[in-house]
Parts: structure tokens; C-alpha cells; sequence
């Protein structure tokens, strides 16, 4: 009886040393990269583009590659550290907005120059046709995606917007500094802070309105403080980027490099301009069926606007070649077309 007592538990033992083997060989052949982000789990970037390539790559790779995303400031709070934290590795893959660091990206800024494009598609492909023109902006990082959403509108808290006089004296977040001078053009006083921070500030009366991409309504719920959204003046877009760290990009074996090269780059940032463009469209339904006002101003109107932000485009141009020492009007022209 207890030479069989002996063998079941030698058998048992084995096995126990079997499955820890396996185990331990699982795990050091399987690989994980953390992508973070500050937006809620439910964003349309997290679910449009972020969810998708982490079911994608763990499909391509068979689980040997796997993303695990890290949503709401989990990695660490506040939107403008995102460059700093996957340059230092404290998260392999983020997803930022230049806007927050120019310095870094006075290239990219161009992208904002208001009137160069009609929508995030074609200001995203646009990015793609000229990317040799910006990859110096990214060299301590890995360029997974750059992509643009659509243009600004304007929600405001109790003032409508029908004509350039409504906006003189009010106080305005602006998504970038190209629309923050031009704000200032038009008579109002532009706020720059993490969109984040938007609702309270409009909520408390800290600031008049709020400048974003229309998918923000929904994401940050914006139409439960504004009373009115203007949708269509001259405004820019803005720009995106999921940047992957160096030394965890160079870690990569050859396979998995090729396997993620593949589902990033310019098909990932259409896919992210795209899902800008659908998440606009429900957060302008979204407003509408909050009983927000929906506001169209006229041609007089769009052509008083365009005429005060002229000589301020032209400075930003100019000062952006002074200070970075780029040609802001050739890479301004290469991304129109002209």
C-alpha cells in the first residue's frame, strides 16, 4: 500500500513539476506591452483603435505579443506627460496630443493651420503622403500612428455664437496654439488647459466655452453644461499620436516587429480619423437631443472670420520657421498640396 502511495505521489509531484515547467515556458515566451492613455475605457480612440490592435497583434502573434491598455490616467495622471512617459519608459505605447508639447512637435503643428483640410481623412493622409517631413519630431520614439479628427466647434455656456462680435471678451479653451492666436484675432481670450479639466471649468463659469472636436461632447459630456454649439467656424483640427518606446520597440523580435509594423502606420490612423469622424457625429446628436442649440453661422459671418485670421496665419507660419528653424511655408504647402 505505501509503495503505491510512494508512486501516486511521485506521479503527482511530476505532473505539479510538468505544469510549473509549462507554465514558466508560457510566460517567458509570451510578451507584454502597456499602452496607456487618459481618456475613460469607453473612448472612441480606446474602442476604435486601441482595443482593436491589441485583439489584432495577439491574433497575428498567436498570444506571444499581447497589449494591455491602461485607461483614465492609470500610469500615471495628466495628458501633457504622455511624450515624457513613453520616452522613459514607464509605458511602452501612449496615446498623446502634440498640442500639449509644441516645442517638441512645431512640425506637426502645421496640421492646425485652419483650412488645409476638410476633414481628419484627408489631413491624415496628408500626414502619410509627407511623413518623412515630421519623423525627426519622433526619433526618441517608435511611430506607430498620427492621425487628425475633425473640426472644432464651439459649445458655450449661456452666450450663442452667430457673428465675430459675439465672441469679443470670452473666455475660451482652444485645443492648440494655431487656434489660440486666432482666438485672440477674433477679439476673445483663449484658455489653454487639459480637456479633462473642461467640464468643470465651463461649469464654474472659469472659462465662457469650450473649442473641440465634436467626438468631445460625448466623451467628456459637454452637453450637459453647454447651451449652445456653433459647428461651423473656421476652426482647425487637431492631431493624434500612439508612440511606442524605443528600447521596448528594439526588444521586439523580427517576427513581431513585422507583425505590428503591419497593422500600425497609416491604415491604423485612417482607422483613427474615422472613428473621430463617427464619434462626432453622435456627440452633435448627443447635444441636439440635450436640447443644446445647433448653430450655422451665414457667409457674411464665415467671411468675417476668415478675414481676421489671415495676417495671424501668416505670422504663425513665419514665427514657426524663426523659432524651429523648419520651412513652415514648404511643409504648410506639402501638406495642402500646392
Amino acid at each position: 500500500m505505501r509503495v503505491f502511495q510512494r508512486t501516486g505521489q511521485a506521479l503527482l509531484a511530476a505532473v505539479i513539476a510538468t505544469g510549473a515547467l509549462t507554465a514558466s515556458v508560457v510566460s517567458i515566451s509570451a510578451d507584454e506591452l502597456k499602452i496607456a492613455h487618459f481618456m475613460p475605457a469607453m473612448h472612441p480612440m480606446d474602442r476604435g483603435v486601441m482595443t482593436p490592435l491589441s485583439e489584432q497583434l495577439a491574433a497575428a502573434t498567436n498570444g506571444e505579443l499581447t497589449i494591455r491598455i491602461f485607461p483614465s490616467g492609470e500610469l500615471g495622471k495628466g495628458p501633457v506627460q504622455q511624450y515624457k512617459r513613453v520616452v522613459t519608459g514607464v509605458a511602452d505605447i501612449v496615446f498623446g496630443i502634440p498640442g500639449y508639447t509644441p516645442k517638441q512637435f512645431p512640425k506637426t503643428a502645421l496640421l492646425h493651420v485652419p483650412g488645409l483640410f476638410a476633414d481628419g481623412a484627408a489631413a491624415t493622409n496628408a500626414v502619410w503622403d509627407n511623413i518623412d517631413l515630421l519623423k525627426d519630431e519622433f526619433s526618441k520614439t517608435k511611430l506607430l500612428g498620427l492621425w487628425a479628427n475633425n473640426p472644432s466647434v464651439l459649445l458655450t455656456r449661456n452666450k450663442p455664437v452667430r457673428t465675430l462680435a459675439d465672441l469679443k471678451g470670452m473666455k475660451i479653451r482652444t485645443p492648440n496654439q494655431v487656434m489660440a492666436k486666432l482666438v485672440e484675432a477674433w477679439g476673445a481670450i483663449p484658455v489653454s488647459m487639459p480637456v479633462t479639466e473642461t467640464y468643470n471649468a465651463m461649469n464654474t463659469g472659469v472659462i465662457d466655452s469650450v473649442m473641440i472636436g465634436p467626438s468631445g461632447i460625448r466623451s467628456y459630456k459637454l452637453n450637459e453644461i453647454a447651451k449652445y454649439v456653433t459647428t461651423n467656424i473656421p476652426t482647425a483640427l487637431d492631431s493624434f499620436y500612439l508612440l511606442m518606446n524605443q528600447q521596448s520597440w528594439d526588444g521586439l523580435s523580427d517576427s513581431h516587429k513585422e507583425k505590428l509594423t503591419a497593422l500600425t502606420g497609416r491604415e491604423m490612423s485612417l482607422k483613427g480619423a474615422k472613428a473621430f469622424y463617427e464619434a462626432g457625429q453622435a456627440g452633435l446628436k448627443l447635444a441636439k437631443d440635450s436640447n443644446v442649440e445647433m448653430i450655422e453661422i451665414d457667409a457674411a459671418a464665415d467671411a468675417e472670420f476668415r478675414v481676421a485670421m489671415k495676417p495671424v496665419l501668416a505670422a504663425f507660419v513665419k514665427a514657426t520657421s524663426e523659432k524651429s528653424g523648419v520651412d513652415a511655408s514648404g511643409i504648410v504647402s506639402a501638406f495642402s498640396g500646392k
